[in-house]
């Protein structure tokens, strides 16, 4: 018998390796969550960036925010009801859709 034939029987009589599922659903959440941290890492210069150009604009949205403050209030109300409504909205519509 030749060294390839050897090689060719060898392989041939081994079974092929089964698949860990449970090995690979750990490393894809490892890594998806290695992704979420370097993307919120990522972020953080530009936390910073922004930070800075509101504390520079303070005087200015201050005075602004003064003379829009009876605006303002039931504007951000509004929005606040009409976004609470749209979370509990898509939150029955999954819960009811999986039921």
């Amino acid at each position: 018998m030749t060294p390839e034939q050897k090689m060719n029987a060898l392989f041939a009589a081994e079974a092929a390796p089964a698949r860990d599922y449970g090995f690979q659903a750990e490393v894809v959440a490892r890594i998806a969550r290695r992704r979420a941290w370097m993307s919120i890492l990522s972020l953080v210069p530009w936390l910073i960036a922004a930070t800075a150009v509101l504390w520079a604009l303070r005087p200015v949205i201050s005075t602004a925010a003064d003379r829009l403050d009876p605006v303002l209030v039931p504007v951000a109300m509004t929005l606040t009801l009409i976004g609470g409504s749209l979370v509990a909205a898509r939150r029955l519509t999954r819960r009811l859709g999986r039921a």
